[in-house]
């Protein structure tokens, strides 16, 4: 309408693009320095039950990593808030390193097991969290150039490198330990965590002076605003949702396929998921103003219910291709509907702690959709059970996302 006010600018409009804002060696950078969590993850798990160790003591030790993720990143966060990426990132991957050394060390001298969850452990927390790094970068971009539509489409295109990191290193694990064997494929698999992290660390480098806010430093006379919880919460309990699909529905199509014989699908298939999800971290990241988070939360969720009922019948595997793509289509809504909630929330120097918190309740929904999901998958099709509580779960979120606004901003954020 003519009254709104002209300060308010349509990000596709108004923003600058995301290249002129971060530049490419920012954009690629950290696309590619969060390939390697995203490998390590199913390498743990592929190299432990490769090694001789049984499956069940290799989902064991992925529940390990991912516990140590969801306890280290927030410590991670916290630690980029005051002293930059720079040492905080560089540290993280030596102690990663190390973490991985030290498993196939223990692997290799037939070492306790319990040493084996240790060092998962240690490898999950250290975690450098490049990707909730580079969030709070934009939102430190778009503060200092006083362009706030510039942190939609700029969270929408996290969400998608994320997805894409989600595709591609399932593959890059898979293709290491297939082709080369357990115990040089873990070397191999650190050697990516150096070139990959390491090129995130030479662009930091390269911006030494660079804090993730380097706007707002953080006071030192105790007057610093604080997190509020009441509104970063609806937040990470939308994450944690889609967490929760992501581990639901991994577990139940690897168990439709087993039950068919179709293992080799399994991957392909959830990848549909992967591009449904960066699409619409895409699409979403372009709506303009007036359509509220809440709803953008809602339609996702409302996706995901549906789509969980179309599922419990088990259709084709075509079939399954085309809903996991709509699925995706929903839960890329609802979490880069989350990260753009939690950063307008976030006090401008806690920006790295709140995306961290938000991507460790992700970490935990993937664990519990997973775990959980792996019971009611005893009959395959019930894993969808889980996926569709989460998607009802996900509309009650929409409801307190609405009813937490935070005051003083433009129309609904």
């Amino acid at each position: 309408m003519s009254t709104r006010p002209p300060a308010v600018p349509e990000p596709a409009r108004d923003s600058p693009s995301l290249s002129a804002a971060g530049g490419w060696p920012f954009l690629i950078t950290a696309l590619v320095g969060r390939l390697p969590a995203a490998t390590v993850q199913l390498g743990l798990l592929l190299y432990v039950s490769g090694a001789g160790l049984g499956l069940g003591l290799a989902g064991i030790t992925v529940a390990a990593a991912g516990l140590g993720s969801a306890v280290g990143a927030p410590v991670i966060g916290r630690l980029v808030d005051r002293f930059g990426p720079l040492p905080v990132v560089l540290a993280a991957t030596v102690v990663q390193l190390l973490g991985m050394g030290l498993l196939l060390a223990v692997v290799l001298h037939d070492a306790p097991r319990s040493l084996i969850l240790v060092c998962a452990a240690v490898v999950g927390a250290a975690n450098p969290q490049v990707g909730a790094i580079a969030r709070a970068r934009w939102s430190a971009l778009a503060r200092r150039r006083d362009t706030p539509g510039l942190v939609g489409k700029a969270l929408g295109y996290e969400t998608a490198c994320d997805e894409i990191s989600f595709i591609l290193g399932p593959v890059i694990a898979g293709i290491l330990v297939g082709v080369l064997g357990p115990n040089p494929a873990l070397l191999v698999l650190m050697t990516w965590v150096v070139a990959g992290q390491g090129c995130f660390i030479a662009y930091l480098v390269s911006r030494r002076g660079m804090r993730v806010d380097t706007q707002t430093p953080t006071p030192t006379d105790g007057t610093a605003p604080r997190i509020r919880l009441k509104a970063v919460l609806p937040p990470m309990l939308a994450c944690l949702c889609v967490g929760t699909v992501f581990g639901s529905t991994q577990t139940a199509l690897t168990a439709i396929n087993a039950a068919r014989g179709t293992d080799a699908y399994t991957g392909i298939i959830y990848g549909f998921m992967g591009l449904g999800s960066a699409v619409a971290s895409v699409l979403v990241s372009r709506f303009p103003e007036r359509v509220p988070l809440a709803w953008r939360v809602a339609g996702g969720a409302l996706l995901v219910v549906l789509v969980s009922v179309l599922l419990l019948p088990v259709p084709g595997s075509v079939g399954l291709a085309l809903l996991f793509t709509v699925i995706g289509l929903g839960v890329g809504s609802i979490l880069a509907s989350a990260y753009t909630r939690g950063e307008r929330v976030a006090p401008s120097h806690r920006i790295a702690s709140v995306m961290t918190m938000l991507t460790t309740c992700l970490v935990l929904g993937v664990s519990f959709g997973s775990a959980l999901g792996g019971v009611l998958s005893v009959v395959p099709r019930h894993g969808f059970l889980l996926t569709l509580g989460a998607g009802v779960a996900a509309l009650l979120v929409s409801v307190a996302i609405h009813a937490t606004r935070p005051p003083g901003r433009r129309r609904d954020v």
